[in-house]
This record gives structure tokens, sequence and C-alpha cells, in this order.
């Protein structure tokens, strides 16, 4: 895997899953700082991690409630499920049936803490 990859080259880059299916395009990356250097934690794809980009999801939420907008709603991929080997195809190690299972999981989750 890349240990170096300029995120404005990453950006809106299309993820395919480890068959081959699209999984989205990367929109968005969570950095941690850790001894001077960032350090992604993970990734966001799809366009809820643009609408967070652009900082709307509050937005959007206050807009179209929760239930047309959820905070879970996104696809998030950990740092080590992305293969930057080719940064220009970056490819997800996992498939996005497990993406869309840890979504459902998430709503699920926030419905029950509502």
């Amino acid at each position: 895997m890349a240990k170096e990859v300029a995120f404005e080259s990453l950006l809106g880059t299309k993820v395919r899953d480890a068959d081959g299916r699209p999984a989205g395009r990367v929109e968005e990356v969570h950095v941690k700082r850790s001894r001077g250097e960032l350090l992604v934690t993970e990734y966001v794809l799809g366009t809820a991690g643009l609408v967070e980009r652009l900082a709307l999801g509050p937005v959007l939420r206050a807009m179209l409630g929760s239930r047309i907008y959820p905070e879970a709603a996104r696809y998030t991929v950990g740092w080590e499920e992305l293969d930057l080997s080719e940064p220009a195809r970056p490819r997800l190690t996992c498939r996005v049936a497990e993406l869309e299972q840890r979504t459902r999981a998430r709503r699920r989750s926030a419905r029950r803490s509502a």
C-alpha cells in the first residue's frame, strides 16, 4: 500500500470494492495528528461524504429532518480497508454489502439513542 498520497489527487476518485463493484467516490477524509504528522483514520465515500466536506449535514438535517437525511447514512471506511497501492484506482478490501450492513447498524443504533 502507498504510504503517502496527496489528498487532492484522491478526492473524487471512484472506489471499487473487493469484487470490483462501485462503492462511491472518496469525498472526505478524517485524520488525526500524531507526532507532528496527519494520519488518516477513515475515508467517507459517496454523496454523504461530499455533504460532510461542504459542512452541509447539520443544515440538511435541520431543513429536512433526521429521518430524511440521517447522520448514519454514509459509508465510512477505515484507513486499512482502502488499498491505495494504485492511488488512481483505490480499491476496498471489503465488499459493498459489508458497508451496507454497517450503515444499517448505525441507523438502528442512532434511532435507539434518539
